[in-house]
């Protein structure tokens, strides 16, 4: 598999296969890479949690672009991404203070979507949305699945399931 045309590999010793390579071979790599999406426009978003950052690289080259969101942002430990379903709106679970952040693609603004602790958010992981309209949010340490507003983040009754026997991790919307 021939490297990425973003990838200067003739300088540096990259194993074979690398695509978006690691940060001790080349700076913007990667450190801790905990989720990846591809957006509408082909970018590669990836959320880095050792690094405290959501990168955009290139989908086609893997060359970095820039970080989209990072502690300035309130970004504490990115865990999962989730696209709104109208593809304006990036969901980040932010593992180090349990919180959701929303990122504007269009403003290019962060804001909390889910405020820390919310509902009993303890350790977020995989989002998904329902088709209730619902935003359902994997909470790992409290071992439930919440259920949120998905226009304006706040909890939606009681946990949508309880007290389950290991920690969540992933959600996917199936039917």
């Amino acid at each position: 598999m021939p490297f990425p045309d973003g990838l200067n590999a003739a300088q540096v010793d990259l194993p074979p296969g690398t695509f978006v390579p690691s940060a001790k071979l080349v700076s913007n790599g990667l450190v801790e890479v905990r989720a990846v999406i591809f957006v509408p426009n082909n970018d590669l978003y990836v959320a880095d949690r050792a690094a405290d950052c959501v990168r955009i690289y290139e989908g086609h080259t893997g060359r970095h672009l820039r970080d989209l969101i990072s502690r300035n942002d309130r970004l504490d430990k990115p865990i999962h991404l989730l696209l709104s379903r109208d593809g304006r709106y990036l969901l980040v679970g932010s593992g180090g203070n349990d919180s959701i952040l929303r990122h504007d693609i269009q403003e290019g603004s962060t804001s909390v979507f889910v405020e820390s602790k919310s509902g009993g958010l303890n350790g977020p992981a995989g989002m998904a949305f329902g088709d209730d309209g619902c935003l359902y949010v994997a909470s790992r340490n409290s071992k439930k699945i919440l259920r949120y507003g998905s226009i304006d983040g706040r909890p939606r009754g009681k946990p949508f399931i309880n007290d389950l026997a290991d920690n969540p991790e992933f959600l996917m919307l199936v039917g």
